[in-house]
């Protein structure tokens, strides 16, 4: 038992220090276990560790899979450095050595069923935890883990057996929950609420259906999350230190030295619409997604508008190797004639970001990169015009002045989204989809579009002009036009000589807007692209030779080094037991 304390204080203390806590309770007020003898641990307390050793386990997911998705920038050019042996430690220990022992002493003292609500939410976050192990690894331990004595070197188990012993967990965590109550313990996610846990749990088996390809089981799922009021999401907070508990985004981006991250072009690209707010097609979340420092971006365009005559005309960027060295550059021959030459470097309308791949040194322009938004980030909203403004004489040009720093906008006080109603309807919308029920189909695809735009748009930046968020009519026609959109296209389309759609298919925009709506929280836009080989438009990698697009991720390099039953895989080709080896065209 003494080995499982031991263990405890070392997850407890990362939980600490790697991550930020929650918006709604302080965590600086929460008991600390690491503080407690063995023989006073107290289940309610050790709840914390494993609701924070969950959610940097999955915030680890949200930021690979999002990578991979183009949701968030890729810094690599070749995927299988990318992805080295050090990549999976995080999640594997945050299950291994954080979560499993705690939950094992939580169930130990649960002898007269005192703390059955705790011991089910984390037997729920517990097989949620295992499932995404094996999506992204497959084979792990399983039946002989957490066991030290009995099994020092722990076999590996087949990634199909371990899906399923996660849904004997999710079994055993609803029955728990049946009419139970959190008591003294501190709820993280649903503040006690039992019911909702339920919903989480079935929502986690009907993720398992579509995984393994099956849409039945989609299509008939119920008790799920359905509303942003059950939304599955770990709310972070606004304070600076000891501990910090901002979102790590806003931590990054909103510093008095500039940003520190860059945002995917692809995904930049995909919602600024044409022409910004003067197009239909511009996205009504981009400005809760994104914040701009920069009016125009060297080498691309934004507009301007000319007070003598009161119209609208392009402004060009000129060339500055020096702030963005790519602008100076031709474009990469396997992207010229693609759809890609028009955003791999530079971002028309002052969006500043890099695409999948981009390994360049940093220049100095962290107050001129786009910075993450209020969305989830807690960051600011984008209050800024899309254009620049020339004098009537045509004497003076007006830019926008806008940059982050510390504090600013909603201090950080942002989510980290795991399963939120909007994913459930794009789930839905697939399953349709490929059972050929096409009016289901675009019924869910509109509702999970809807639930995205309703749920992002919540989120308030106190000091943000808010005369520039979208109307409500703005929202209605955008959400209209991208269903029929949907509606209209054909099952398959070609591809063009370069790879590219000749024209959007049903999967392809399905999977355009499920991405847009997992930004910030993208774990499973990786299983997507290989369960579906869509969204066919994705950004190319930047290198023409990137190497195979990974089917799973190497073994943590902590359990091989010390596991002599885990042997290093020497490349990224493994397929998970539902993986049938469909590509993407982009990858």
């Amino acid at each position: 038992m003494k080995k499982i304390y031991n263990v405890l204080f070392i997850a407890f203390l990362s939980a600490f220090t790697v991550f930020q806590s929650c918006e709604t309770v302080e965590l600086e007020m929460l008991e600390n276990p690491n503080s407690l003898s063995p023989d006073q641990a107290n289940p309610s307390l050790l709840f914390n560790s494993v609701q924070l050793s969950y959610r940097n386990g999955v915030a680890s997911f949200n930021n690979i899979g999002a990578q991979l998705g183009r949701i968030d920038y890729m810094s690599d050019r070749i995927y299988f450095n990318a992805y080295g042996s050090g990549t999976m430690n995080g999640p594997w220990g945050n299950l291994f050595s954080s979560m499993n022992p705690d939950i094992a002493v939580i169930e130990e003292s649960n002898t007269d069923g005192s703390y059955d609500y705790i011991l089910g939410a984390s037997k729920a976050m517990q097989a949620h935890l295992m499932m995404l192990l094996v999506d992204y690894i497959g084979d792990i331990v399983w039946t002989e883990a957490n066991m030290p004595l009995e099994f020092p070197n722990p076999q590996l188990d087949d990634d199909a057996a371990v899906y399923e012993a996660a849904i004997s967990l999710l079994d055993e965590a609803s029955a728990l929950l049946q009419g139970s109550s959190a008591g003294t313990a501190t709820d993280l996610y649903y503040e006690g609420d039992a019911s909702k846990w339920i919903k989480f749990i079935n929502t986690l088996k009907m993720r398992a259906a579509l995984t393994t390809g099956d849409y039945n089981g989609v299509i008939n799922a119920t008790n799920v999350i359905e509303s942003a009021d059950d939304n599955f999401a770990f709310a972070y907070g606004t304070n600076l230190q000891q501990p910090d508990t901002r979102h790590p985004d806003y931590a990054s981006d909103y510093t008095d030295s500039g940003a520190g991250l860059y945002r995917s072009n692809w995904l930049m690209n995909l919602m600024a619409g044409t022409y910004g707010d003067l197009s239909s097609n511009t996205d009504p979340r981009r400005r809760y997604y994104f914040y701009r420092q920069n009016a125009v971006t060297p080498g691309s365009f934004t507009l301007m508008f000319w007070e003598a005559d009161e119209s609208y005309y392009l402004y060009n960027g000129d060339v500055d190797a020096a702030a963005l060295a790519c602008s100076a550059q031709d474009v990469p021959g396997h992207l010229e004639f693609t759809e890609e030459e028009d955003y791999w470097c530079s971002m028309r309308l002052g969006y500043w970001g890099r695409i999948h791949g981009n390994n360049e040194g940093i220049p100095p322009d962290s107050f001129l990169r786009t910075a993450s938004g209020v969305y989830p980030a807690g960051g600011r909203f984008d209050d800024n015009l899309d254009w620049v403004i020339l004098s009537a004489d045509q004497s003076d040009i007006t830019f926008y002045d806008a940059a982050v720093g510390l504090g600013l906008g909603a201090g950080g006080a942002g989510i980290e989204p795991i399963i939120l109603s909007s994913f459930v309807e794009f789930w839905r919308a697939e399953a349709y989809t490929m059972l050929g029920q096409d009016s289901n189909a675009e019924a869910a695809f509109e509702a999970g579009v809807t639930e995205s735009i309703s749920y992002v748009t919540t989120f308030t930046d106190p000091t943000a002009d808010i005369s520039l968020a979208p109307t409500e009519e703005e929202i209605d026609d955008f959400i209209a036009d991208i269903t029929d959109d949907f509606a209209d296209a054909d099952d398959d389309t070609a591809l063009d000589a370069f790879g590219w759609p000749v024209e959007k298919s049903k999967l392809d925009i399905l999977g355009e807007q499920f991405f847009i709506a997992m930004y910030g929280g993208g774990a499973d836009a990786f299983n997507f692209i290989r369960r579906t080989g869509y969204p066919r438009t994705l950004a190319r990698n930047i290198d023409p030779n990137p190497g195979p697009f990974p089917r799973t991720l190497l073994y943590p390099s902590s359990e091989v080094n010390a596991n002599p039953n885990v042997s290093q895989r020497q490349d990224n080709a493994t397929q998970v037991f539902w993986d049938s080896g469909v590509t993407n065209p982009a990858n």
